[in-house]
């Protein structure tokens, strides 16, 4: 099927993609509490005296899923909704809604949680340790001025990729070169599988070509182009998905051996992510796409079994997990600080801040979304579309048994 066909899909809304996309990102917040206790790596701010090594461990089997499969899910969205709009109109429009909320949570969330740093390096000193501390946060770039929001700059690259080559590269070649590929692996009865070590050693190469150009930290640390090139095939695939509907009808079916497979490999991953080994970090490059792709294949395929519908639950989750993902990190830096000399065990903290940041965080965009700018500022949707939602959202109130769109993500 043609890339520029857009007659392509005329179903109605993916509900198991909005909820899964929901799901990987209101995971983060378990992420990021979890590893305020970790004893495998630090963070932001830490506790001092209360460690675990289970939640140590099940955040570092998350990190190998959860972002990978955010990138192909974003991938697949992308191409879909590049198909109808055209590049140039569609790249100014993921401009808008990711790129303002990456800059407004930059300048408005980042300094707070540098100011939880700077309470936790130099509380000691008092406040002049404080606020030199900070100073040394916030005068200079580097990695807090993005921290969590990582993802959205990797997203913007990979949008802008996206669509220069679907502007620039004739499609009609392109897809002979996909439909070549897809035949030569048909001819093979592990055909397919051999695609998905060739994407490992792709990622791997363009790692190794980083750190021979000793280009791999750029932008004063706030892009590790190791981590894009990581991360890079799962949002192509995730593109190719789009353009090929029967591709995605087999992704999404449920093979229990892939599943075995999959939790095979991100356990692998989950052990070698975080040594400093040439060998473990080699492993790490070549995995992250596998594992990627593959535990995409099983959340995808289980969310379309058993979670295919729409419900006020998981619409609501849909609606707020943008915000609740920006604004939660800020609760629970300033939650673990809080906690610290409490004397509570580990998990006990972990529940109160994964509970606690969750909640504070859905109250903000409670208010976010009843006043235009910010919800412009934070979720990138003009007034106009604003009143679109409002109005969709009545529409489904009235009707509580219809599709209420036609497209798989809000334009």
């Amino acid at each position: 099927m043609a890339p520029t066909d857009k007659t392509a899909w005329t179903v109605g809304r993916l509900h198991y993609l909005d909820n899964l996309r929901a799901f990987l990102m209101l995971l983060g917040v378990p992420y990021h509490a979890a590893l305020a206790y970790s004893v495998l790596h630090g963070w932001m701010v830490v506790s001092e005296n209360e460690k675990s090594v289970l939640l140590s461990w099940a955040s570092q089997f998350s990190h190998t899923f959860r972002m990978p499969a955010f990138f192909l899910i974003a991938g697949f969205f992308a191409a879909l909704l590049l198909r109808r709009k055209g590049a140039l109109p569609w790249w100014r429009n993921r401009m808008l809604r990711i790129g303002v909320p990456m800059i407004t949570a930059a300048l408005l969330l980042n300094p707070l949680m540098m100011l939880a740093m700077a309470l936790d390096r130099g509380g000691a000193a008092g406040a002049e340790g404080v606020g030199e501390a900070f100073w040394a946060l916030f005068s200079v770039p580097g990695e807090p001025w993005v921290a969590h929001l990582w993802f959205l700059f990797d997203l913007l690259i990979y949008c802008s990729l996206l669509a220069l080559a679907w502007r620039f590269i004739d499609h009609v070649r392109a897809r002979r070169v996909i439909e070549g590929a897809e035949a030569f692996a048909g001819r093979f009865r592990l055909g397919y599988w051999l695609l998905l070590p060739i994407a490992g050693c792709a990622s791997l190469g363009a790692v190794m070509a980083f750190v021979v150009l000793d280009i791999n930290s750029t932008a004063y640390g706030m892009l590790v182009l190791a981590r894009t090139a990581g991360h890079a095939p799962a949002f192509l695939f995730g593109a190719l998905l789009a353009c090929y509907p029967q591709w995605l009808q087999r992704f999404t079916t449920i093979h229990w051996p892939s599943w075995v497979l999959a939790f095979a490999l991100a356990v692998t991953l989950c052990l070698v992510q975080s040594q400093d080994q040439d060998l473990p970090r080699a492993m790490k490059y070549f995995l992250m796409p596998l594992v990627g792709i593959m535990m995409s294949h099983v959340l995808m395929s289980a969310m379309r079994k058993w979670l295919d519908w729409e419900t006020p639950l998981t619409r609501g989750a849909v609606d707020g997990a943008f915000t609740i993902y920006l604004f939660h990190q800020v609760f629970i830096v300033f939650g673990v600080l809080l906690l610290r000399d409490t004397g509570l065990p580990a998990l006990v903290q972990f529940t109160l801040l994964t509970i606690g940041s969750l909640l504070l965080s859905l109250g903000v965009h409670l208010v976010i979304r009843r006043h235009p700018l910010l919800l412009m500022l934070f979720n990138g949707v003009p007034p106009r579309q604003r009143a679109a939602r409002l109005h969709q959202g009545r529409t489904v109130s009235q009707h509580p048994g219809q599709h209420h769109s036609q497209h798989p993500l809000p334009p």
